[in-house]
């Protein structure tokens, strides 16, 4: 596992996926490449203008690591976060960052089980890059990521994953609406993230899951899987708490 560095980094875009999540890319600096583990994150330091303290935030990586020179971010806004509320309303494209990486062990194990994504907000960030990379490396594990959002306006890279699961016989993408809006005309799953994925799954004794996204979210989604069976070392987590 490569050891965290400091990076200098200019961001190169912003993509608005929703109205309140964005795709950042930068572009390197110095240094002018990166290695790093899919699920791995960065810690992104706020400016002295912005926190005198010198915080910083951590976010996933959502891009693939064959793309050494750049760094891709999905960020959800945090209502009255310091961090995000910098991120959102003054980084502008042609700033310079700085930030640490990588960080975290959150990633694919090695076994080649049947796997289980669910993932909440920007958690979607890291599986992402995992899937991303399994698409380059031709890593054909049965995979079944579950995102869960609000309503139709929280959905987000819906296209890209559509056409995942269009050319991947062993990808399948299922969201799931906590609270669709009438106007949605939804008529997907419908409940908690968590629910949905107890109502499909009938055993997990022969899983491996993997969850990204908020701490309560995660906290339930632990306790279901447990009851259907699946231990404690097959359940891989990564809870956010941006601010």
């Amino acid at each position: 596992m490569s050891k965290a560095k400091s990076y200098h980094a200019k961001l190169e875009s912003v993509r608005d996926l929703t109205h309140d999540i964005k795709l950042l890319r930068f572009a390197l600096i110095e240094p002018k490449r990166i290695e790093f583990i899919p699920g791995q994150y960065i810690s992104l330091h706020l400016p002295e203008s912005v926190d005198p303290s010198g915080s910083s935030r951590t976010f996933s990586f959502a891009g693939p690591p064959s793309d050494e020179g750049h760094v891709e971010l999905l960020i959800k806004r945090h209502p009255g976060g310091l961090g995000t509320g910098w991120i959102f309303d003054i980084l502008q494209v042609g700033q310079t960052v700085d930030f640490d990486a990588p960080y975290g062990r959150f990633g694919l194990s090695d076994s080649g089980a049947e796997m289980i994504w669910i993932a909440g907000g920007s958690g979607m960030s890291a599986f992402r890059s995992i899937l991303r990379d399994m698409v380059e490396r031709n890593i054909a594990r049965p995979t079944t990521l579950y995102f869960g959002a609000v309503a139709m306006r929280d959905l987000y890279l819906q296209e890209e994953l559509r056409r995942y699961e269009r050319e991947r016989d062993w990808f399948t993408y299922i969201p799931a609406l906590s609270k669709p809006d009438p106007d949605d005309a939804w008529s997907g799953e419908v409940g908690l993230v968590t629910e949905v994925v107890d109502r499909r799954l009938t055993d997990g004794a022969n899983v491996e899951a993997y969850l990204c996204g908020p701490a309560g979210m995660i906290d339930a989604g632990r306790e279901m899987l447990r009851a259907k069976g699946v231990g404690d070392e097959r359940i891989f987590f990564d809870k956010f708490a941006h601010r």
